[in-house]
């Protein structure tokens, strides 16, 4: 099948912005932007409208980040956004930074590395030069063998005063729910995490087939 590139729109409405994404036709992942993704992405918007300065200067972390929808969210809301994912993934991040530039540029930051999920060792974060204050994940548990390298990450990327948003559809294959099952165990081991309900989500873009988190450590 021949790959078909395409432009995805999703609103800010709050801010009268419009940020821009490639997708592509082809591909499981990295190549659209995914319902949790827009769910998280409508979350932040709802919380800055009630507290508008929330994200502003905050330090933000972005995992397995794909098409970067919600760390460009949160640096138009002014947070220093760093967007990490495989390195294959950085250039089209790369081009999704400069497509939306317009849209940031005025209010936060953003850049993209290249971050493996793993047993990290301290030099790997010195990109990040200062305690992360908020990190967001967007339906980044998908496979067993990466759900003790994610754990692992947060540990290291997180302090207790950090906060971490972790949204991700439940899909409903027996394969699917004991990979979740299995990330929820071992999160619970070194985490707190509470739900965020529906009713604290956007009005439109909120779903029971897609969990929204909160999550501390503890």
């Amino acid at each position: 099948m021949a790959e078909r590139i395409f432009l995805r729109e999703v609103r800010l409405e709050n801010i009268n912005k419009t940020l821009l994404f490639y997708q592509n036709s082809v591909g499981n992942v990295s190549c659209v932007v995914w319902d949790a993704a827009l769910v998280l992405t409508k979350y932040l918007e709802k919380q800055s409208s009630k507290s508008p300065g929330w994200l502003k200067g905050l330090k933000i972390v972005e995992l397995g980040a794909g098409l970067g929808c919600v760390g460009v969210a949160a640096a138009c809301y002014g947070s220093d956004v760093i967007l990490t994912d495989l390195p294959d993934v950085i250039p089209q991040l790369e081009k999704t930074i400069d497509l939306n530039r317009a849209a940031w540029n005025d209010k936060g930051k953003i850049s993209a590395v290249a971050l493996t999920w793993g047993r990290n060792k301290p030099g790997d974060f010195e990109f990040i030069h200062q305690p992360v204050d908020i990190i967001l994940l967007s339906d980044c548990v998908y496979y067993e063998e990466s759900v003790e390298p994610l754990i692992e990450t947060l540990k290291s990327l997180s302090s207790k005063s950090t906060e971490i948003f972790v949204c991700q559809e439940q899909r409903d294959t027996e394969k699917m729910k004991a990979v979740w099952k299995s990330f929820m165990n071992k999160l619970y081991e070194d985490f707190t995490a509470s739900k965020i309900s529906v009713y604290e989500q956007d009005e439109l873009y909120a779903s029971p087939d897609i969990v929204l988190l909160k999550v501390k450590k503890k």
